[in-house]
């Protein structure tokens, strides 16, 4: 192993992928005559800069679940079971279409990680079972409305995953990033929470009201700076919200009942922008996206009630 592939190989696991994925870019491949070119094998290389960076979306949420439920430092150590749990992890909140191109992900980035580093008996393969993904393509069109979000956070027993649910609806967090919180990113002095490495590898910070101030100060009694903020995994807080909207009976136009911690983010999506007059940049700013991803005006903000 090359002195450069044995310091990449020493970092963080995202590190690592993200090394592979910058190695195996070409920013001018010529994919047609390598179209017809049938006796090289050019699947590792990443042919587009929106490629790479939908790659390393990805691998970031991939490494980030390894390291939490395996504590796995190396590429090489990552096991086809742990990918085929990582994708079982994704059954209740993604679309089946959406979890064929996390498997389509999976082997991108062993090809990228075994030619970068040499590893060739590295395998992401995984199998879906199809049966056990809710059909959930039409309900994610739909987003909570202010009053919905009342009743699921009326619950009558207070939980870590409806405490996750309140901060959610107030300040428009992915699910990952409920359960990633530290007490040490909450600023009381500035009001503000640090969002670190969220989505993208990307940090924001989010500004909050005294209601939510006051929400945060009991929610950290008793822990300490290093501590979660919310003790709970991503899945389980998706599947407390299914259960409150089942008991408080919301559902969509089709009868379907609404679910995902997503449809609350594109709520507090629409509220943001309306208290901040309808500024579309600042809006994507807070969910944590590029302020010219007008493309996503429509997702999050003329959601299906």
């Amino acid at each position: 192993m090359t002195t450069e592939r044995a310091t990449n190989m020493s970092k963080s696991l995202f590190y690592q992928f993200n090394s592979s994925l910058d190695m195996c870019f070409r920013l001018h491949f010529d994919k047609h005559s390598d179209k017809h070119n049938h006796e090289s094998d050019n699947s590792h290389i990443i042919k587009s800069l929106s490629a790479k960076s939908n790659l390393k979306d990805f691998a970031h949420d991939f490494a980030t679940y390894i390291k939490k439920e395996y504590s796995v430092k190396l590429i090489k150590d990552i096991t086809p079971q742990m990918c085929e749990n990582y994708i079982k992890s994704k059954y209740d909140t993604c679309s089946l279409k959406t979890i064929k191109c996390y498997q389509s992900n999976l082997l991108k980035l062993q090809k990228c990680a075994s030619t970068a580093f040499h590893i060739p008996k590295l395998d992401f393969s995984v199998s879906i079972d199809e049966s056990k993904i809710e059909k959930i393509e039409t309900i994610k069109q739909y987003s909570f409305t202010n009053e919905e979000m009342r009743k699921i956070l009326a619950a009558p027993r207070k939980c870590e995953s409806l405490s996750a649910l309140r901060l959610a609806y107030d300040l428009g967090l992915r699910v990952g990033s409920l359960s990633r919180i530290e007490v040490r990113q909450i600023n009381f002095q500035n009001n503000t929470l640090l969002v670190y490495k969220d989505k993208g590898n990307r940090s924001r910070t989010l500004h909050f009201n005294e209601d939510t101030a006051k929400f945060l100060r009991q929610q950290i009694r008793g822990k300490q700076p290093q501590d979660k903020l919310f003790n709970v995994r991503p899945g389980s807080i998706n599947t407390y919200l299914r259960r409150r909207a089942i008991a408080c009976n919301i559902k969509n136009e089709l009868g379907q009942y609404k679910t995902g911690v997503h449809s609350i983010r594109k709520l507090a999506a629409e509220n943001f922008h309306a208290r901040n007059g309808n500024d579309l940049g600042k809006t994507m700013k807070m969910l944590g996206h590029n302020e010219d991803r007008k493309s996503l005006e429509d997702t999050y903000l003329h959601s299906k009630k």
